[in-house]
Protein backbone atom coordinates (compact mmCIF):
# COMPACT_ATOMS: atom_id res chain seq x y z
CA UNK A 1 0.00 0.00 0.00
CA UNK A 2 2.87 2.33 0.77
CA UNK A 3 4.51 1.75 -2.61
CA UNK A 4 1.22 2.33 -4.41
CA UNK A 5 0.68 5.67 -2.63
CA UNK A 6 4.20 6.84 -3.38
CA UNK A 7 3.84 5.97 -7.06
CA UNK A 8 0.50 7.81 -7.25
CA UNK A 9 1.97 10.90 -5.61
CA UNK A 10 4.96 10.86 -7.95
CA UNK A 11 2.66 10.53 -10.95
CA UNK A 12 0.55 13.50 -9.88
CA UNK A 13 3.71 15.61 -9.27
CA UNK A 14 5.09 14.72 -12.69
CA UNK A 15 1.80 15.62 -14.43
CA UNK A 16 1.64 18.92 -12.55
CA UNK A 17 5.22 19.74 -13.59
CA UNK A 18 4.38 19.00 -17.22
CA UNK A 19 1.31 21.27 -17.15
CA UNK A 20 3.39 24.06 -15.60
CA UNK A 21 6.08 23.66 -18.30
CA UNK A 22 3.46 23.74 -21.06
CA UNK A 23 1.97 26.94 -19.62
CA UNK A 24 5.42 28.54 -19.61
CA UNK A 25 5.98 27.52 -23.24
CA UNK A 26 2.61 28.94 -24.29
CA UNK A 27 3.42 32.22 -22.56
CA UNK A 28 6.79 32.48 -24.31
CA UNK A 29 5.18 31.72 -27.70
CA UNK A 30 2.55 34.44 -27.22
CA UNK A 31 5.28 36.91 -26.24
CA UNK A 32 7.32 36.07 -29.36
CA UNK A 33 4.26 36.38 -31.63
CA UNK A 34 3.39 39.79 -30.14
CA UNK A 35 6.96 41.00 -30.62
CA UNK A 36 6.94 39.87 -34.27
CA UNK A 37 3.58 41.60 -34.90
CA UNK A 38 4.83 44.81 -33.28
CA UNK A 39 7.98 44.72 -35.41
CA UNK A 40 6.02 44.15 -38.62
CA UNK A 41 3.65 46.99 -37.71
CA UNK A 42 6.58 49.35 -37.13
CA UNK A 43 8.16 48.36 -40.47
CA UNK A 44 4.85 48.95 -42.26
CA UNK A 45 4.34 52.36 -40.66
CA UNK A 46 7.91 53.33 -41.57
CA UNK A 47 7.34 52.27 -45.18
CA UNK A 48 4.12 54.30 -45.43
CA UNK A 49 5.79 57.33 -43.86
CA UNK A 50 8.78 57.05 -46.20
CA UNK A 51 6.50 56.89 -49.24
CA UNK A 52 4.60 59.95 -48.00
CA UNK A 53 7.83 61.91 -47.48
CA UNK A 54 9.01 60.90 -50.96
CA UNK A 55 5.80 62.31 -52.46
CA UNK A 56 6.22 65.55 -50.50
CA UNK A 57 9.85 65.88 -51.60
CA UNK A 58 8.84 65.31 -55.23
CA UNK A 59 6.24 68.06 -54.89
CA UNK A 60 8.79 70.49 -53.47
CA UNK A 61 11.20 69.62 -56.29
CA UNK A 62 8.47 70.25 -58.87
CA UNK A 63 7.63 73.62 -57.31
CA UNK A 64 11.30 74.62 -57.36
CA UNK A 65 11.67 73.63 -61.02
CA UNK A 66 8.52 75.54 -61.96
CA UNK A 67 9.71 78.59 -60.01
CA UNK A 68 12.99 78.53 -61.96
CA UNK A 69 11.10 78.49 -65.26
CA UNK A 70 8.82 81.31 -64.07
CA UNK A 71 11.89 83.39 -63.10
CA UNK A 72 13.39 82.84 -66.55
CA UNK A 73 10.07 83.78 -68.13
CA UNK A 74 9.92 86.93 -65.96
CA UNK A 75 13.30 88.06 -67.32
CA UNK A 76 12.19 87.42 -70.91
CA UNK A 77 8.82 89.14 -70.47
CA UNK A 78 10.42 92.15 -68.75
CA UNK A 79 13.04 92.47 -71.49
CA UNK A 80 10.28 92.48 -74.10
CA UNK A 81 8.39 95.10 -72.11
CA UNK A 82 11.49 97.31 -71.87
CA UNK A 83 12.25 96.88 -75.56
CA UNK A 84 8.75 98.15 -76.35
CA UNK A 85 8.93 101.25 -74.12
CA UNK A 86 11.53 101.63 -71.32
CA UNK A 87 10.45 105.14 -70.34
CA UNK A 88 8.18 104.09 -67.44
CA UNK A 89 10.87 101.96 -65.83
CA UNK A 90 13.66 104.49 -66.38
CA UNK A 91 11.60 107.39 -65.02
CA UNK A 92 10.60 105.26 -62.05
CA UNK A 93 14.24 104.35 -61.44
CA UNK A 94 15.30 108.00 -61.55
CA UNK A 95 12.47 108.93 -59.19
CA UNK A 96 13.61 106.29 -56.71
CA UNK A 97 16.12 108.78 -55.30
CA UNK A 98 13.24 110.42 -53.43
CA UNK A 99 13.14 110.14 -49.61
CA UNK A 100 10.92 107.04 -49.96
CA UNK A 101 12.60 104.72 -52.50
CA UNK A 102 11.07 101.41 -53.43
CA UNK A 103 12.03 98.47 -51.16
CA UNK A 104 14.09 96.15 -53.34
CA UNK A 105 15.76 93.02 -52.06
CA UNK A 106 18.53 92.97 -54.65
CA UNK A 107 20.20 96.17 -53.42
CA UNK A 108 18.61 96.57 -49.98
CA UNK A 109 20.43 97.56 -46.85
CA UNK A 110 20.14 95.28 -43.81
CA UNK A 111 16.77 95.75 -42.20
CA UNK A 112 14.01 93.95 -40.30
CA UNK A 113 12.47 90.86 -41.87
CA UNK A 114 10.55 90.59 -44.16
CA UNK A 115 10.68 94.15 -45.51
CA UNK A 116 14.16 95.21 -46.67
CA UNK A 117 15.40 98.67 -45.83
CA UNK A 118 14.86 100.80 -48.98
CA UNK A 119 17.81 102.27 -50.82
CA UNK A 120 17.78 104.57 -53.86
CA UNK A 121 18.47 103.19 -57.28
CA UNK A 122 15.82 100.53 -57.86
CA UNK A 123 12.49 100.10 -59.61
CA UNK A 124 10.14 97.22 -58.84
CA UNK A 125 8.61 96.01 -62.09
CA UNK A 126 5.46 94.25 -60.91
CA UNK A 127 3.66 91.49 -62.74
CA UNK A 128 0.54 93.66 -63.07
CA UNK A 129 2.46 96.32 -65.02
CA UNK A 130 3.78 93.80 -67.52
CA UNK A 131 0.32 92.21 -67.68
CA UNK A 132 -1.23 95.54 -68.68
CA UNK A 133 1.35 95.98 -71.43
CA UNK A 134 0.76 92.45 -72.76
CA UNK A 135 -2.99 92.95 -72.95
CA UNK A 136 -2.60 96.38 -74.59
CA UNK A 137 -0.10 95.33 -77.26
CA UNK A 138 -1.18 91.77 -78.09
CA UNK A 139 -4.38 91.01 -76.22
CA UNK A 140 -2.62 88.12 -74.44
CA UNK A 141 -2.03 87.48 -70.76
CA UNK A 142 1.32 86.79 -69.11
CA UNK A 143 0.20 83.34 -67.97
CA UNK A 144 -2.18 81.06 -69.80
CA UNK A 145 -5.72 81.65 -68.59
CA UNK A 146 -7.52 79.05 -66.49
CA UNK A 147 -9.46 76.46 -68.44
CA UNK A 148 -11.41 74.65 -65.72
CA UNK A 149 -14.64 76.05 -64.34
CA UNK A 150 -13.93 74.51 -60.95
CA UNK A 151 -10.34 75.72 -60.53
CA UNK A 152 -9.08 76.15 -57.00
CA UNK A 153 -9.80 79.51 -55.40
CA UNK A 154 -6.68 81.65 -55.67
CA UNK A 155 -5.32 79.99 -58.82
CA UNK A 156 -4.21 82.54 -61.41
CA UNK A 157 -3.13 80.27 -64.27
CA UNK A 158 -3.13 76.80 -65.77
CA UNK A 159 0.40 75.85 -64.68
CA UNK A 160 -0.74 72.28 -63.95
CA UNK A 161 -3.54 70.05 -65.15
CA UNK A 162 -5.72 70.51 -62.07
CA UNK A 163 -5.08 74.28 -61.95
CA UNK A 164 -4.34 74.26 -58.22
CA UNK A 165 -1.10 76.27 -58.49
CA UNK A 166 -0.49 80.00 -58.46
CA UNK A 167 2.60 81.80 -59.77
CA UNK A 168 3.87 85.29 -59.07
CA UNK A 169 7.02 87.28 -59.73
CA UNK A 170 8.56 90.70 -59.38
CA UNK A 171 11.54 92.04 -61.33
CA UNK A 172 13.83 94.55 -59.64
CA UNK A 173 15.65 96.94 -61.99
CA UNK A 174 18.98 98.19 -60.62
CA UNK A 175 22.38 99.50 -61.77
CA UNK A 176 21.04 101.59 -64.63
CA UNK A 177 24.13 102.98 -66.41
CA UNK A 178 24.96 104.76 -69.64
CA UNK A 179 27.58 102.67 -71.43
CA UNK A 180 28.36 104.66 -74.54
CA UNK A 181 27.70 107.73 -76.63
CA UNK A 182 24.95 107.94 -79.21
CA UNK A 183 25.65 106.39 -82.57
CA UNK A 184 25.75 108.54 -85.65
CA UNK A 185 22.25 109.57 -86.57
CA UNK A 186 20.81 108.05 -83.36
CA UNK A 187 20.18 110.50 -80.49
CA UNK A 188 19.61 107.79 -77.88
CA UNK A 189 22.70 106.45 -76.07
CA UNK A 190 23.13 102.82 -75.12
CA UNK A 191 22.35 102.00 -71.49
CA UNK A 192 22.49 98.80 -69.46
CA UNK A 193 20.45 97.70 -66.48
CA UNK A 194 20.37 94.67 -64.19
CA UNK A 195 17.14 92.69 -63.92
CA UNK A 196 16.66 90.50 -60.84
CA UNK A 197 13.61 88.26 -61.10
CA UNK A 198 12.18 86.80 -57.88
CA UNK A 199 9.59 84.14 -58.74
CA UNK A 200 7.33 82.01 -56.57
CA UNK A 201 5.14 79.00 -57.31
CA UNK A 202 2.78 77.94 -54.54
CA UNK A 203 -0.48 76.07 -53.96
CA UNK A 204 -3.52 78.17 -54.76
CA UNK A 205 -4.88 77.56 -51.26
CA UNK A 206 -1.97 79.56 -49.86
CA UNK A 207 -3.08 82.57 -51.90
CA UNK A 208 -6.70 82.54 -50.78
CA UNK A 209 -7.17 84.69 -47.69
CA UNK A 210 -10.28 82.77 -46.66
CA UNK A 211 -8.68 79.29 -46.79
CA UNK A 212 -5.01 80.08 -46.27
CA UNK A 213 -3.57 76.88 -44.88
CA UNK A 214 -0.49 75.95 -46.93
CA UNK A 215 2.65 78.07 -46.44
CA UNK A 216 4.78 76.02 -48.85
CA UNK A 217 6.21 77.75 -51.90
CA UNK A 218 9.02 77.21 -54.37
CA UNK A 219 11.10 80.34 -54.92
CA UNK A 220 13.88 81.00 -57.41
CA UNK A 221 15.92 84.09 -58.24
CA UNK A 222 17.45 84.84 -61.63
CA UNK A 223 19.54 87.81 -62.74
CA UNK A 224 20.34 89.20 -66.17
CA UNK A 225 21.94 92.30 -67.65
CA UNK A 226 20.22 93.81 -70.66
CA UNK A 227 21.04 96.72 -72.93
CA UNK A 228 18.65 99.21 -74.51
CA UNK A 229 18.66 102.73 -75.92
CA UNK A 230 17.15 105.72 -74.20
CA UNK A 231 17.75 109.45 -74.09
CA UNK A 232 16.25 109.75 -70.60
CA UNK A 233 19.58 109.11 -68.85
CA UNK A 234 21.49 112.38 -68.48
Amino acid sequence: MVNVSLNANLGRATACSRRTARRGQRGAAVFIVMMVLALLTAVGMFAVRSASLADVAAGYDREGAQAGLVAEYAITASAAYLANDPSTVINGYLASTDPTPQPCQSNALPGPYPQPKPRPGCYRLELAEVQTSFVKTSGETVFAARNLTDSATGSNSSLNASETTSAAWVVEVTDLTKTGASAAGDPAPLITMTLTAIAQVRPAAACDAATRRSPTAGQQVMRAIIATQSSLIP
